[in-house]
């Protein structure tokens, strides 16, 4: 990683000639609007933006207004540097630059990332105040094809192949925590995500040719409840407005290599709704996250965006308001032949843990898709390991070892050997021996991932008599392959050669029958307790043996079953239970202390052998 030194120039920029960014449309006749239409945003001029120095410790950014194809000064920036007497006046604040992973080699996965922001103060020069300023990226004939992007330059001055313009991606802005590791978004309200439809919806100005689903707000430095602008044409040093923009881009494999100079184009509109967008970088950022709805309700905002893998997708998290999901939008391309959007590989930043049953997805919460099947102890537990991007890419040529972790805390357990990725991912097991709240996580050479929960209860465990033995303590004899713990609730089924015989105190959270069609199902105490803390139901068929006892511990429970009968040696009740069928006490007797055994329309009784 490397963080750039900010650089701290300050340029008053040409604005925009009124005739050039006003809206000269002739009135219409159209009739008003209804009260519940929404107007698309209103075009205010054409800028091109320019950031060079890039990976230097004193990049710098400017930015001029463009006058349209047949005006003084046309076909490019305005040569002029006398101040205009209208428009949008943006003088840069800082640009900064910072890489996320190692530079490329020879036949290394070419996705290390370098992050670039530029902050400007933004002037409104217009006779009228302004709201919800917003630049949207467009392209013009001078624009490399299907890009915002006009100049792209390497060190030497010589242009950067083409190529890298389509994967020149925005974000949110973002910087380097104090561990110059890992990132966090400190400022919410930057980056503007739109449909295609309400892109179209937007008439461009002349000499434009595409407009990009995508843009960055101008907010108020002195408010957060509004983002207007107050005219100051009379005031030639009031700069209300905040404006960032920020954009990632392949890091190339020597920095002779690497962009150097970037210019792009985009459009300032006004919009008249009142919208924000979650970034993906911040919302892997729970402060950044904190920090954005803060901001929603302050805005009032009427419309919130997120993006892929946004936690706001989660059924278990609260939405914004007004929320949608865009998991996709173009950044290269048109509306009709997208060539990439801001998915674009980046840089291979965590491990992701995927539990048994969930699956990749890239738009999902998390990048999770599936339901988590639930572990067992004492038996493995598979899970798969993957080396991500943060925007829910596998990193499939990515070389690592990984292991699987657990934090402190969690139950007793025990993990598979490190493994090396193969295709981006790894298996890995965990056995548990205990229950309780388990937090996984993976970690690699030198990227670790966050942690995910994992709950290790009961489940259900069924007799298969797989050992071809009656012991009930022996793995092989149940499905998963682990004796149940006091946790586990047991379902004998009928139809098995060997039944399970207890000898020793033994204790279930729940016990079934399921009749068969030859072999019946059972369960023989011996001389011991079997304490079931749960349901228990023997079916029309089930029986008991042995002379031990059964106990009932359980709230709020049923116990019954049989033909006509539910036959046991001891009965001893301390829990709450219902009867669900007549039941037998025989040659032994039935106690209840300090529970309550109640029966409605069935016979309760002890009778001798």
């Amino acid at each position: 990683m490397r963080l750039s030194l900010l650089s701290r120039s300050a340029l008053v920029l040409l604005a925009c000639a009124a005739a050039a960014c006003a809206d000269e449309r002739a009135p219409t006749t159209t009739p008003p609007p209804d009260p519940g239409e929404v107007k698309p945003p209103k075009v205010l001029g054409l800028y091109e933006i320019t950031i060079t120095g890039i990976g230097t410790d004193q990049p710098t950014a400017t930015a001029v207004p463009v006058r349209a194809p047949g005006t003084p000064g046309g076909d490019g920036p305005s040569a002029t540097l006398n101040p205009v007497a209208a428009g949008l006046v943006l003088e840069q604040a800082f640009t900064g630059v910072f890489t996320e992973g190692p530079r490329p080699t020879a036949g290394s996965p070419n996705s290390s990332q370098l992050y670039l922001t530029s902050t400007f103060r933004v002037r409104n020069a217009n006779a009228a105040a302004v709201n919800n300023v917003t630049f949207i990226m467009a392209s013009s004939a001078a624009s490399i094809a299907g890009t915002p992007i006009t100049v792209l330059r390497k060190y030497d001055n010589s242009a950067a192949p083409n190529a890298i313009a389509t994967k020149v991606v925005p974000t949110g802005y973002v910087t380097l925590n104090t561990d110059l590791s890992t990132m966090t978004s400190p400022y919410p309200d930057v980056l503007q995500v739109f449909t295609e439809a309400e892109i179209a919806a937007i008439t461009p100005p002349a000499g434009v040719t595409n407009i990009f689903p995508y843009g960055f707000v101008v907010r108020n430095k002195s408010s957060t409840t509004n983002r207007t602008l107050p005219a100051a044409a009379a005031n030639a040093n009031q700069y209300d407005g905040v404006l960032t923009v920020s954009y990632r881009m392949p890091l190339q494999d020597t920095k002779a290599n690497d962009v150097f100079t970037l210019t792009f184009q985009a459009i300032a509109v006004e919009d008249t709704q009142t919208r924000l967008t979650e970034s993906v970088e911040e919302s892997q950022d729970t402060a950044a996250v904190r920090r954005l709805r803060d901001r929603v309700t302050s805005l009032g905002a009427t419309m919130v965006t997120v993006l892929n893998g946004s936690p706001a997708t989660d059924p278990a998290v609260a939405d914004y308001p007004g929320q949608r999901q865009i998991c996709d939008y173009r950044t290269a391309g048109t509306a009709g032949a997208p060539v990439s959007n801001n998915r674009a590989p980046g840089a291979y930043s965590t491990l992701l843990v995927l539990r048994n049953g969930e699956t990749l997805n890239s738009c999902a919460a998390y990048f999770r898709g599936g339901s988590v099947n639930p572990p067992a102890t004492n038996v493995p537990y598979a899970v798969t390991i993957f080396a991500m991007d943060r925007y829910g890419n596998v990193m499939t040529g990515q070389v690592d070892s990984v292991r699987l972790g657990t934090l402190p805390g969690g139950p007793a357990n025990t993990t598979s050997a490190v493994a090396a990725l193969s295709g981006g991912g790894a298996g890995a097991n965990i056995t548990y021996s205990a229950y309780g709240l388990s937090q996984l996580y993976a970690a690699g050479k030198r990227i670790t991932g966050g942690a995910v929960p994992l709950n290790v209860a009961g489940v259900a465990r069924f007799w298969t008599a797989g050992a071809g033995t009656t012991d009930w303590y022996t793995n092989g004899n149940w499905s998963p392959a682990a004796v149940p713990m006091s946790e586990d609730s047991v379902v004998i089924p009928g139809d098995k050669s060997f039944y399970p015989v207890l000898t020793q105190n033994t204790t279930t959270a729940g016990l079934r029958m399921t009749d068969g069609t030859t072999l019946q199902p059972s369960v023989n105490v011996g001389a011991f307790d079997l304490t079931v803390n749960g349901n228990v139901d023997i079916a029309n068929l089930g029986t008991f043996g042995g002379s031990g006892r059964l106990l009932l511990g359980g709230l709020a429970k049923t116990v019954g079953g049989g033909l006509s009968n539910f036959d046991v040696r001891n009965l001893r009740v301390t829990g709450t239970y219902s009867a669900t069928s007549n039941l037998n006490v025989t040659g032994g007797r039935i106690v209840v202390q300090g529970g309550r055994l109640r029966s409605v329309g069935y016979r309760v009784r002890v009778r001798p052998n």
